[in-house]
């Protein structure tokens, strides 16, 4: 009866958990933009911890006073960067609108001159005025971009409002989150959180250094061999560093589409010095950074990049690096270490009752 009982009671436990999945796929797959905003006020969140733990520690500061710094400080800089930098990028920005179309006409030049060029150049309209919208379909795609526009001000709004919330009593939320686990249970799933809040720490340390390094040496190198627009191409490139695979391709492409305005040995200067760029950052950058900090599989990376991009879009694609090194803390903790490498406990009860039991 015991055994028929144990029986029962795992199988409603499994059939639990399989209902509890499931209605988590459910809830991604339906609000996964919703989850994905959560996450990047967790990770804003996880930032502004960082730096009032290190004020903390650094100036004996009490936790509210240095939270207020980090926030400020934080804003501060962005507020000053913008002021610094708005200006030169603003007139450099307005260049490259002339200079992108100058540099996409020579490309269509050198296709044309190779039969194949000349089929994929067939496929795009001759006449730009038939690929121009009508004057209705125009107002509408400029109210879609104004309503996006707002979107995305308002999420981003409610992030940074988040954030600030979960930065300012952290312990509460998490202790609210634990108490929806049982008793048995909830030291192990503090040490997690613990550790996952580690790990987007540490991720966050190691990516924003590697985004300096490579903003700051792509500037220097495009300044070095004269290319046009150097500073702006310097700051797409430390934007996107912090797509990891995926956004230094984007980055390359108007550098090197610049590049061709001057001249084709131009263009090949500028794939030669970021190319050598991105070759040690990937090679000797990284892996030095990330050693210390977290080190995520290049090729599981890749893969949860195009699944999120494919699922969420641009923001699935900022966070995919993110939240795969969460998942690979919870995998690891919950998953390797506590169901496959955990000693059974039946046998090991099994083992206790035979060792107790008297010789006949």
């Amino acid at each position: 009866m015991l055994n028929v009982y144990k029986y029962a009671k795992r199988v409603a436990i499994a059939a639990l958990v399989v209902l509890l999945i499931a209605s988590s796929f459910y809830l991604l797959g339906r609000h996964a933009y919703f989850f994905l905003l959560v996450f990047a006020a967790i990770l804003l969140a996880v930032l502004f911890c960082g730096i009032t733990d290190w004020l903390t520690s650094k100036l004996h500061l009490k936790r509210g006073l240095a939270l207020l710094l980090s926030v400020l400080l934080f804003f501060g800089l962005i507020v000053a960067a913008f002021w610094l930098v708005a200006p030169t990028a603003s007139q450099q920005v307005q260049e490259m609108r002339q200079t992108i179309p100058k540099a996409v006409t020579q490309v269509q030049d050198w296709l044309s001159q190779y039969g194949w060029g000349q089929k994929l150049i067939e496929q795009v309209p001759s006449d730009m005025s038939k690929a121009m919208p009508k004057q209705d379909a125009l107002f509408s795609k400029i109210f879609g971009v104004f309503s996006s526009t707002l979107s995305f001000l308002a999420d981003l709004l409610i992030v940074i409002i988040t954030a600030l919330f979960l930065a300012a009593n952290p312990s509460m939320y998490t202790t609210g989150f634990v108490k929806l686990f049982p008793l048995r249970n909830r030291s192990r799933v503090i040490e997690v959180l613990g550790k996952s809040y580690t790990t987007l720490k540490l991720w966050l340390v190691g990516m924003l250094s590697a985004m300096a390094i490579i903003g700051v040496s792509t500037a220097i190198g495009y300044t070095a061999i004269g290319l046009p627009l150097a500073f702006v191409l310097a700051l797409i490139a430390f934007f996107l560093a912090f797509i990891p695979n995926i956004g230094p391709w984007i980055a390359g492409l108007p550098a090197v589409l610049v590049g061709l305005t001057v001249s084709p040995q131009m263009a090949l200067y500028v794939i030669l010095v970021y190319g050598g760029i991105q070759m040690v950052e990937s090679y000797v950058i990284t892996p030095i950074i990330f050693q210390k900090t977290v080190d995520l599989p290049p090729a599981l990376l890749l893969f949860f990049q195009v699944l999120l991009g494919i699922l969420q879009g641009a923001l699935g694609l900022l966070l995919a690096a993110p939240i795969l090194a969460v998942l690979m803390v919870w995998v690891n903790e919950f998953y390797v270490k506590d169901v496959l490498e955990a000693e059974p406990t039946d046998a090991a009860e099994n083992g206790i009752a035979k060792a107790s039991a008297p010789e006949a």
